[in-house]
């Protein structure tokens, strides 16, 4: 993300975002990466937010990293000092800088970050004034960066390493639906291939893009890993249950926020266990991927679930079950130790008799402890210091049963709109 006082390109005319056209036309296929050629389409919201495009094409925030960008080497120098004035030095060292980090072409009539062009002025010897002049010069910008391409080995973005990309993102889609972890990955894909970053609209449709395929082949690992028993079992969780009002699934959610003790969980889990799903289900996709259906299926009522089509609501199904089976069984597993603490039958009100503060550094200091150290203390400090470990166990274990049930429960719904 961006950092305190980063720099956010100004560029005098709309260019979707802070890249710069290439030194040759750039083959109008690579803005249209995911979309029909010629077919209208309907304004869609960027994926990207404003700070996480700055990260992507904005120069390095550290100072030392910085200053290793400004630092030019002698072959650096002798290439600026072949162009005639200082302004023409001045825009060639900027836009080197930019080539060499982030990795884009710094368009026509853009404002390079303030400490950039200080520190590139500075090595030069040049006036920050001296920028205004060249940035109005296109076409000399247009051929300094024909010579700066040769100079670092970089080549202009096309569209054929739109379709490449896109197949990459689409793998790591699988994983994760994170718009900045896929924008971060096109980014070091095509720096590791020494091609100069195309505009952020670009990047942001390519994120898109790799989204719907990557959805897609979540859904089709999931159904294909499914026998056609396992999907009928998991369709009749939308179904009324018999001799009641509710679904399957609701009654699970209606349960998980009503329910108290382990009976009703274990009940829960078994219905949850009769289903038989495959054990390798969680291996198919990434976890990231795995929680994000869950939370969408979480958010929709019974009905809703209903209406998908049917390969996105098995693997929606397949996620809330997961969840939910992950969530009860560490739920009874924390039933279990609660039980054990409740067993010890402690007095009501003990942490209400020394500060919450006390109580917590005793804790600390038991947990930095082995079990043959707490048997060496003094009694009265033993028997202080292993009621603050029990007190503080309880309140943790209760806070994550808590968790676990919202969790369970997800978005909070209405009984009609459960069913």
């Amino acid at each position: 993300m961006a950092g305190k006082g980063r720099h956010r390109l100004q560029c005098r005319r709309q260019s979707g975002g802070a890249q710069a056209r290439q030194p040759a036309r750039r083959n109008a296929g690579a803005s249209r990466i995911g979309q029909g050629q010629g077919k209208r389409t309907m304004p869609r919201r960027p994926l990207l937010s404003p700070p996480e495009r700055a990260s992507l094409l904005e120069p390095p925030d550290d100072e030392y990293e910085l200053d290793q960008l400004t630092a030019f080497s002698e072959q650096d120098f002798a290439l600026i000092q072949q162009h005639r004035g200082s302004a023409n030095r001045l825009g060639v060292a900027v836009l080197l800088c930019y080539l060499r980090h982030p990795g884009i072409a710094l368009d026509e009539g853009c404002q390079p970050a303030p400490r950039l062009l200080r520190r590139v002025a500075a090595a030069l010897g040049a006036r920050e004034e001296d920028w205004e002049r060249y940035a109005t010069r296109d076409q000399t910008r247009r051929e300094h960066l024909v010579k700066l391409y040769a100079y670092l080995g970089l080549r202009p973005y096309r569209a054929e390493d739109g379709q490449a990309v896109l197949r990459h993102l689409a793998r790591l889609a699988t994983q994760t639906d994170q718009p900045l972890c896929l924008a971060q990955a096109m980014v070091s894909w095509l720096r590791q291939r020494r091609i100069v970053l195309p505009a952020i609209g670009v990047i942001d449709r390519s994120c898109a893009a790799a989204l719907t395929l990557g959805s897609r082949q979540v859904y089709s690992r999931l159904n294909e890993a499914l026998s056609a028993c396992q999907r009928q079992r998991l369709d009749a969780l939308l179904e009324l249950r018999e001799g009641g009002k509710l679904t399957t699934l609701a009654w699970l959610r209606l349960n998980a926020d009503r329910a108290r003790g382990a009976a009703p969980q274990l009940e829960r889990l078994q219905v949850v266990e009769a289903l038989a799903l495959p054990a390798h289900l969680t291996q198919l996709v990434g976890p990231g991927r795995m929680q994000e259906l869950a939370r969408a299926g979480d958010g929709m009522s019974c009905h809703d679930l209903a209406e998908l089509e049917p390969p996105r609501r098995m693997a929606t199904l397949v996620a809330i079950v997961l969840q939910a089976r992950a969530a009860l069984l560490r739920m009874l597993q924390n039933l279990e130790k609660l039980k054990a603490i409740d067993a010890l039958s402690l007095p009501a009100g003990l942490q209400n008799l020394v500060s919450q503060q006390r109580m917590g550094r005793l804790a600390a200091e038991g947990r930095q402890m082995k079990p043959k150290d707490l048997a060496k203390l003094e009694p009265r400090r033993r028997m202080a210091t292993l009621l603050a470990l029990v007190l503080e166990l309880r309140a943790a274990l209760v806070k994550e049963i808590l968790d676990l049930r919202e969790r369970l429960v997800g978005k909070t719904l209405e009984a009609g709109e459960l069913m």
